[in-house]
């Protein structure tokens, strides 16, 4: 500056001087009062100019050179060291503390206004904190340090009588460790927080070296406190955490028997999930460190680490339960699951350098799916204006979106470390799930009026179906004389001998064939109860296939009905043990809706085969078919498809087929399209599977 300076002046006087040469050179302008001003003009000019380049110059200098440490006079309580530190980066990780001095007395370290995350790094970044005591302050200070969970600091404090400022002599300095991974009983003091007490000199400003080294994410922020606030603020702080961990813990208590007792899968996970955000914070603000013993380093950043990940897994499965997304969307649904597994997996990379890469990845896939959240909500919400749950889902992931969005702009220096609140996604955790378990339990609300009123329901459907079961048992019981007597009559008429043409006795032994099967099925009605139970009593007996349809089938024989029928045997011997009347009574029941349900100038076709694995029995028609919601339903009680209106029946005759056909171990299916028939298929297993049954 003063080579500069004097530069400046001689430049100075050669202008002077070269001036007044050409004064003298030109008499006419030698006295000329406007060559003079102009002459004095662009001297103030120069000068002017000058002087603000040296200012600037001056100004740049000391911003580069120095910063105005933090002042703690008598009144202070408490004062943030944002605006009185500078730091240097150490990306080769290879600089020591006298190698830091040097660097600092050459001007290298950078002053910072604030305090801003650096994210995932393994750089190591070195801090000086300056402080000056005013007189009449005390001497007594705390000095408080964060992130909870950074895992190595290193505090170098200028040793008390030593030289006043900044020594260059490391000897000058004490070494204080901090970090997650000193054990919190050697810890200066026992606090959720690194802190530790100071005694500064009067007057005299004192330079302290931060040296910060962690795996996890580096977020540093500094206060110097007095005694006296920093028992205030202590309390203050520890209530919020108690408050915090313990409306988490309640939460997970109450929610957990919930889930348990209604067995509701979203309940459940929505559990899980601010249980890993309990465990998260417990250990993330250095609240598990001073609860539990001493743990080491790595398993310290095991907890925190595998509990964020934990977290954002059981989340995923929360979303795939409350979106209800197997039904809603499949595919997503399966990408979820896909992902949970991936984070679980990449877990034991919290303790490793590996955690800078997948803990950035899984942090953009939560945002990713917070998104998709927020967008699937709106939509239900949208959709579903009279159910409240939705919207308290929405409102519930655009509180974790902004505290995420806002916590993560923290974490890489986007916003500074201390802007609004130190942790805005902790509080943002905390409203988040306290909406979303109002929305829950909306949910169980709903969902308990629903579960009674489909209770009430069945407890109708029930007490309606006993009084029908009643009523058909009874009236059954009353067929049997009716039927007794016409088979009497009948027998008493082929015995005497009035009638001796051979049709008229053909007829009257259909008589008596179809009072049979009348009384058969009687017994059959009456026998409800064990169909019900599973428990048909069967008594199988071998029969021949052929045989057996054509018993099934001799009741039409001469009828209209006779001629609409195209029947198709293979292997007509092939062998069957099966209760030949029950089984015969669950084929006639298809053969007979068949029949009625389809058009009286269409064939109903009727086939029976052996497939290899057993026997096959179809019977198709061209009638009006059913709906797939229809053929879902397809042998429950007392159901009649739509196109049985106007058509006699009482919804009994499938449901008997396919009690039947499941007690000879066999299935009935159904395929149907509307107005082009139906395809009912009885499947019987091989006679030697029926005989081990």
């Amino acid at each position: 500056m003063m080579k500069d300076a004097n530069n400046g002046r001689e430049w100075w006087g050669w202008n002077r001087r070269h001036s007044a040469r050409q004064n003298g050179r030109d008499g006419r302008n030698a006295g000329s009062p406007t060559s003079s001003a102009s002459c004095r003009r662009m001297a103030g000019l120069i000068a002017l100019l000058t002087a603000l380049l040296l200012w600037f110059a001056g100004t740049a200098a000391a911003t580069v050179s120095g910063v105005e440490p933090l002042r703690l006079g008598p009144a202070t309580a408490s004062a943030t060291l944002a605006g009185h530190f500078a730091r240097l980066v150490d990306p080769d990780r290879k600089l020591d503390f006298a190698a830091i001095l040097k660097a600092d007395a050459d001007g290298q370290m950078e002053p910072r206004e604030d305090f801003r995350g650096v994210g995932q790094t393994r750089d190591i970044h070195w801090y000086r904190f300056d402080l000056m005591r005013e007189p009449g302050a005390p001497a007594d200070w705390l000095l408080e340090m964060g992130e909870a969970y950074i895992d190595h600091l290193d505090l170098f404090i200028p040793k008390a009588g030593g030289v006043a400022g900044r020594p260059q002599d490391p000897a000058a300095y004490r070494l204080v460790r901090l970090g997650d991974f000193v054990p919190f009983s050697q810890r200066p003091m026992k606090t959720r927080l690194h802190s530790l007490p100071l005694t500064l000199p009067e007057g005299k400003p004192v330079s302290l070296y931060l040296r910060v080294d962690s795996i996890s994410a580096i977020r540093l922020s500094a206060r110097v406190w007095s005694p006296a606030a920093y028992v205030g603020h202590q309390t203050t702080d520890l209530l919020f955490q108690g408050f915090f961990l313990g409306v988490l813990g309640i939460l997970v208590l109450g929610y957990v028997a919930l889930g348990l007792l209604l067995r509701d899968g979203a309940l459940l996970s929505y559990t899980a999930y601010v249980a890993t955000v309990f465990c998260y914070y417990l250990f993330a603000n250095g609240i598990g460190a001073a609860l539990l013993p001493d743990l080491p380093g790595w398993l310290m950043n095991m907890l925190v680490g595998s509990s964020g990940f934990l977290g954002f897994a059981t989340a995923l499965i929360m979303w795939v339960y409350i979106l209800d997304l197997q039904a809603r969307a499949p595919k997503l649904a399966r990408c979820y699951q896909g992902l949970a597994l991936l984070v679980l997996l990449a877990s034991p990379t919290t303790v490793s350098p590996l955690y800078a890469l997948t803990n950035p990845v899984v942090t953009l896939s939560a945002l990713v799916v917070v998104v998709i959240a927020l967008v699937l909500t709106a939509r239900i919400a949208w959709l579903n204006p009279g159910d409240l749950s939705p919207r308290f889902y929405l409102a519930s992931t655009l509180v974790s979106l902004t505290g995420l969005i806002m916590a993560q702009l923290i974490l890489r220096g986007a916003l500074p470390a201390d802007f609004f609140i130190a942790d805005p996604y902790q509080v943002a955790s905390m409203v988040a799930v306290l909406v979303l378990g109002t929305g829950l339990a909306l949910r169980i609300g709903r969902l308990q009026a629903e579960r009674l009123r489909a209770r009430e329901e069945s407890a109708f459907a029930t007490k309606r179906a006993e009084e029908q079961r009643s009523f058909v048992a009874m009236l059954s019981h009353e067929f049997r004389t009716p039927l007794a007597a016409i088979d009497s009559a009948a027998q008493m008429i082929e015995l005497s001998g009035a009638v001796e043409s051979p049709s008229a006795l053909t007829r009257l032994q259909r008589i008596r064939s179809t009072t049979h099967k009348m009384a058969e099925l009687v017994d059959l009605f009456l026998s409800s109860d064990a169909l019900d139970q599973g428990a048909l009593a069967l008594k199988p007996e071998p029969v021949a296939l052929g045989q057996l349809m054509d018993e099934v089938l001799g009741g039409l024989t001469g009828t209209e009905a006779e001629e609409r029928l195209e029947l198709s045997i293979d292997a007509p011997d092939r062998p069957m043990l099966v209760d030949a009347p029950f089984l015969g009574v669950a084929i006639g029941n298809l053969v007979q809706n068949a029949l009625r349900y389809s058009p009286a100038d269409t064939a109903v076709r009727v086939s029976a085969f052996d497939d290899g694995g057993g026997i096959v029995i179809r019977v198709a028609d061209r009638g009006l078919g059913m709906t797939p919601e229809e053929v879902e339903r397809i042998g429950s009680i007392y159901f009649r498809a739509s196109s049985s209106r106007g058509t006699k029946g009482s919804g009994l005759g499938l449901y008997m087929t396919q009690k039947i056909v499941a007690a000879h171990g066999g299935t009935l299916s159904v395929q149907s399209e509307h107005n082009e028939g139906s395809v009912f298929t009885i499947r019987l297993p091989a006679a030697e599977r029926l005989a081990a049954q």
